[in-house]
């Protein structure tokens, strides 16, 4: 069976030396590396909101014309002078309700 050559690393990983006289690698605790990153998902309310609809309808026996009701007001609501007020609490609501409050 051949032989598949192991990539070769370009430099040894940083630390101090062992009693054999190789360079052990170094463990690292969170707390030095800084700020520890993280992972964020972000889901569109709309597709939230859209969810709620669905198993509204499916579910609570939402009529068909009562969503498209709904539907026609957020969109002249949109064309308003009160959209970005909304927008601006709507916000503020989901970043409190995440945690994310800075």
């Amino acid at each position: 069976m051949p032989q598949v050559p192991r990539p070769v690393p370009l430099a040894p990983p940083p630390g101090p030396p062992n009693s054999a006289g190789n360079t052990a690698p170094r463990s690292t605790p969170l707390s030095s590396w800084g700020a520890v990153s993280t992972v964020v998902v972000s889901i569109p309310l709309v597709a939230i909101l859209g969810a709620v609809v669905y198993v509204a309808w499916r579910y609570m026996g939402l009529r068909v014309w009562q969503a498209v009701l709904c539907l026609l007001f957020g969109f002249l609501l949109a064309a308003t002078t009160a959209a970005p007020s909304i927008r601006d609490t709507l916000t503020t609501v989901v970043r409190w309700l995440a945690g994310a409050n800075h």
